[in-house]
């Protein structure tokens, strides 16, 4: 799938969503000044969402997103990092072309921008896993998830010890098969849901 169209029905998600905080909006593709080098589909990413006010996805699969004004100071503490109180420096088990470009739960959802369709992977510390092969796949499922999640559970999705209910744990479960795929089900499944 194109991410031009995945992320338009992801903006359409959002949009359609109660639960949701912030401003996001699919465009045209428009020129941006990149505040640190990004990779083509990242440059494609920023160029087609208008994103303000901290955009959020609400419920259990809470994502914040970070805009282009915030990306640079977000990769802190994963690209850059400050050793005993000295200067700011790379963090050299960080590859320079890891883009941290949402939180789930303060956990990093990062894209490579080495690569052509952008690998998604979910970092939890040093704990990482692939999410999608493809940003397009990645803004896909979290599309039919939240709408899921939106409007078949209406939020309801938590049962009294606040765990996922199991319904809504199989529910977007095929859809991250469907989408991403077994190997990527698995690592969707286990970043968003433990």
């Amino acid at each position: 799938m194109p991410l031009d169209v995945a992320l338009k029905n992801f903006a359409g998600a959002f949009a359609a969503g109660s639960a949701n905080f912030g401003t996001l909006e699919c465009r045209e593709f428009q020129p941006i000044v990149e505040p640190i080098p990004l990779g083509p589909v990242l440059h494609d990413y920023y160029g087609r969402l208008s994103m303000s006010d901290k955009p959020q996805v609400g419920g259990r699969l809470l994502l914040m997103l970070f805009t282009l004004d915030d990306l640079e100071t977000c990769q802190h503490g994963w690209r850059w990092i400050r050793k005993n109180n000295g200067p700011v420096i790379d963090d050299p088990a960080w590859n320079k072309h890891w883009i941290v470009i949402a939180y789930h739960h303060g956990d990093a959802i990062v894209v490579d921008d080495s690569t052509a369709s952008g690998v998604v992977t979910g970092h939890i510390g040093s704990f990482n896993v692939k999410i999608a092969d493809d940003l397009a796949s990645f803004f896909q499922v979290m599309a039919e998830a939240m709408t899921l999640e939106a409007s078949t559970f209406n939020y309801e999705v938590l049962d009294e010890d606040f765990s996922p209910i199991p319904d809504f744990l199989n529910a977007v479960s095929a859809i991250a098969r469907r989408v991403l795929v077994p190997a990527g089900e698995a690592g969707f499944m286990e970043f968003f849901f433990g």
